[in-house]
This record gives structure tokens, sequence and C-alpha cells, in this order.
């Protein structure tokens, strides 16, 4: 048995899958689902409380307290769904839940283990960080769709969970104080090249790496900043770069950083802290302010920023034509002309002399053979027609729309002068 988790954007997308799951003959007992429930959405009526047998008491807690499913409860739903149920779990907070994964979690929660959901996912089959990436997407209000199924039956499953659209959850794994971000200064760009490209090759993904370069001093600012390093550190490597050096930001998986380090060890990577003491014996004050530092004046740098659509592509598949090849047999039948042989022994009266006395009464056999013809059937395969099958494709041009932000910046002078009204300026950009 092998374990399928997709994470979708909400719960009516999840019920959908599970729906679609058990209409292709997966069982019950091999589907969950967990869903973030932090803001009470399934209370449908957008009532309060749920409280459908006007009882006084809310449904979902009454329900929770004698075991029955919050599908149950709410009225009519069949399957897998039928069993939800709410769930605390540590660290996501309040879900509603069913199946085998949920009971699990439950499992884990009731026992004192942290990471209930993580648990439960690692003990399915995925690692550690795919497991974080599917909790933290539960916990920022999506919904988990986890599936066993026998390895033969996967290519029929796999189409369903892609079909409702899933989310990536790369952009959560990186959540949390479970990656270390490390940051390595080397001699130039063709050095740090040399360097990811061996990280790569000890199977750290090129995606979690970022080579930084002189590429102007507002950037280079951005960058760091995006990588939340601290304010300091960030004037002290924005220094590097301006003076030529260049850099890796690396995002470590939990439980690689030693080896990361050792790789790195091999491309001598500089002491940053080494250098900024003979910077500042040259004049460097240690604040980003390019030329005006050196002047005796500080600025404040406020970034600017501003985003860029990207559009990219992907591969969904959309069905299959399939031609099968296979024999069939037919009566058929020929006429064919045949030529049979026979003897006819004739007795005909006579009266005659012989012509000799010697053949008279001369005893001999006379042998005659017959001969008759037979059908032989012969079988030749022969080309009767091509089926040709070719897959051909067609270019289309889609527009996207989107928005993008940009920083604004308006700078306000109240400053007043000899020459002016005294009335504020502003301006614009």
């Amino acid at each position: 048995m092998i374990t399928l988790s997709r994470l979708y954007k909400d719960y009516d997308t999840g019920s959908r899958v599970v729906t679609e799951l058990e209409r292709s003959g997966i069982p019950e007992s091999d589907i969950s689902i967990v869903s973030n429930n932090e803001s009470g959405w399934f209370d449908r009526d957008r009532s309060n409380r749920i409280d459908r047998d006007a009882d006084g008491v809310d449904d979902r807690a009454e329900g929770a307290g004698k075991g029955v499913g919050m599908g149950a409860v709410l009225g009519g739903a069949a399957g897998l769904l039928a069993g939800l149920g709410l769930l605390a779990i540590p660290g996501i907070g309040p879900v509603v839940a069913a199946g085998w994964l949920a009971s699990t979690a439950a499992m884990a929660v009731a026992g004192g283990a942290t990471g209930g959901l993580i648990g439960a996912l690692t003990q399915s089959g995925l690692t550690e960080h795919e497991a974080r990436g599917y909790a933290e997407g539960v916990r920022r209000g999506g919904t988990l769709v986890t599936v066993r199924v026998d390895e033969s039956r996967r290519a029929a499953v796999e189409p369903i969970l892609a079909r409702f659209n899933p989310i990536d959850t790369d952009g959560f794994r990186d959540t949390g104080n479970t990656e270390d971000r490390i940051v390595v200064v080397f001699e130039n760009t063709a050095r740090a090249t040399e360097a990811r490209q061996a990280l790569v090759g000890a199977g750290i993904d090129n995606l979690r790496m970022e080579l930084l370069d002189n590429r102007g001093d507002l950037v280079n600012w951005g960058a760091f900043k995006r990588h939340s390093v601290p304010e300091d550190d960030t004037h002290l490597y924005t220094e590097g770069l301006r003076r030529g050096h260049a850099m890796l930001v690396i995002k470590v998986p939990p439980g690689e950083h030693d080896r990361v380090m050792q790789v790195l060890a091999r491309f001598n990577p500089l002491d940053i802290d080494e250098h900024a003491e003979q910077w500042r014996k040259t004049g460097w004050s240690g604040v980003h302010a390019g030329k005006a530092a050196r002047s005796g004046t500080q600025e404040e740098v406020i970034p600017v920023y501003e985003e860029e659509l990207k559009v990219g592509k992907r591969v969904v598949e959309q069905g299959h034509v399939r031609v099968r090849v296979y024999t069939v047999e037919r009566p058929v039948q020929e006429g064919v002309t045949l030529r049979e042989e026979r003897v006819a022994v004739e007795r005909r009266p006579v009266d005659r002399p012989t012509s000799g006395a010697g053949e008279a009464f001369r005893e001999r056999t006379i042998d005659v053979t017959t001969h008759r013809e037979e059908p032989v059937l012969a079988k030749e395969a022969r080309v009767k027609e091509e089926i040709v099958v070719r897959k051909e494709a067609d270019q289309r041009t889609e527009t996207v729309q989107d928005t993008v932000r940009r920083s604004e910046v308006e700078v306000e002078n109240d400053r007043t002068t000899a020459s002016s009204s005294g009335t504020p300026s502003a301006s614009k950009r």
C-alpha cells in the first residue's frame, strides 16, 4: 500500500474529492479528510451555534461528546463524510476530521504526543518535511485528503486527486522554526556557483538556494530582508557584495545543517566578521549609507517593492485514446471442381474365331489404377488496412489577469524656509 496526500483550498473541494474516490471504488476505510475549523465554518446556517434538536446544547459539542459524527449531526451526509468529528490539534487548532488518519492523529493527541497530524502523516510513509507542509496548510485553512491504495491503482487515483486543483505546499514548508537559513560568503560569483552546484549534487534542492552578487545596493538590501536577515547583518552582507564578494542564502531542511556545512567548507568560504574589521579600519562605519556614511551622516534606507506577474505553464492530463488490435474469426466458403476416376467393367457378347490358338487359354491379370482430386486448404495473411495513431498539438494564446502591488513613497516636508509661505509641501512618486 502507498499513501497519497493532497491539500485543497477548502472543505467543499475536499469533500468532492472524497466523493469521487468513493465512487471509484476506494473503501471508506482507506480515505481520510482533515479540514480547518478555527472559524466555525461548519455552522452552515451561520448562527452562533447548531441546535437542531432544540435542547439548548450546541450539537457540535454534544455530538463530539457522544462520539457522533459531525456529518451525521448536520444531516444526510453519506460515506466517509458522515463520520466527521471535532478534534483539536496542538499547533493547528480546531479541525473536523474523519478516517484512519484522523484516528491516528487523535490517538497521538490523547497520548500527549506533539504534532499529532505530523506524526500521523509520517507514520503513513510521508517524510517529515512533507508532513510539516501539509500540517501548515491545514493550519492556514486548507483541507487535507489522504488515501491509501495499492500501487496498481495509483494511476487511477492520482488523476482524481489532480482534477480538483490541489495546492502546492512547498511555500508552507518554510514556516516555523523547522529550517535554518545559512548565509555563506565567497570570494567571487564563480566560487559561489561551484558551491551551489556541489550542494545540488549532494541532494539539496536548487530552489532552496539563492545566489547574491553585486546587483546594486537596493536590490541586495531587499534580498536580505526577504530572507529575514537581521538589520545589522544586512548592512554587513550588503557591504560585502558591494566590494565584489558573492553569497549563498540556503534554506536548510531539518537535520541537514551539518552535512550542508561540510560541503560548503570545501569551497573556502570567507570569515565575514574578520573582513568587517578590516573594512572598519578603512573607514566603513557599518551603516548602509554609501557615500553619506563616509561623510559622517546616516541614512535610513526604505526599500520600495513592486511585484511582477510571472505566468507559467503546467501539463494537465485531459484524457486517453486507446487503440486495441485483436483477431476475430469468420466462416468462409469457396467452390472447387474436383476430378475423380472410376473403373467400368463391361461384358459384351461376341462370336468370332480366335486369331491364334496360343492366345485362347493364356492366363493374365490387368491392373487399372484410379485417381481422384481432393481440396487442399492454404491461408495467406495480407495487409488490408493501416491504422495510424498520432498525437497532434495545437497552440493557443490565453490572456491571464491578476493584480500586482508596488510601493508608493510620499514625502512630506513641513520645514519653513525664508522664501516659502510656510505651507507644507508634499511630493509623491
